[in-house]
């Protein structure tokens, strides 16, 4: 507020508050790594049975090409 009665434009305009987050850093992490973990850990059979056919595919693919030369 200027003595003349106006607004001062020139002022950065004012930013949100960050709210900082309470509690340790290192707790939060492995708290998201321990959750993730139980989560794949569900889909851990699919994983599986998508790995072994990519490696039996990939044996078979081997063999054919083996047989053809």
């Amino acid at each position: 507020m200027l003595l003349a009665g106006q607004d001062w434009s020139y002022d950065p305009e004012e930013k949100e508050m960050r709210s900082k987050m309470k509690g340790h850093k290192c707790d939060r992490i492995a708290a998201e790594r321990r959750e993730n973990t139980a989560n794949l850990m569900q889909k851990m059979p699919e994983m599986l049975l998508a790995y072994k056919k990519r490696r039996w595919e990939k044996k078979i693919k081997a063999e054919e090409k083996a047989k053809d030369k």
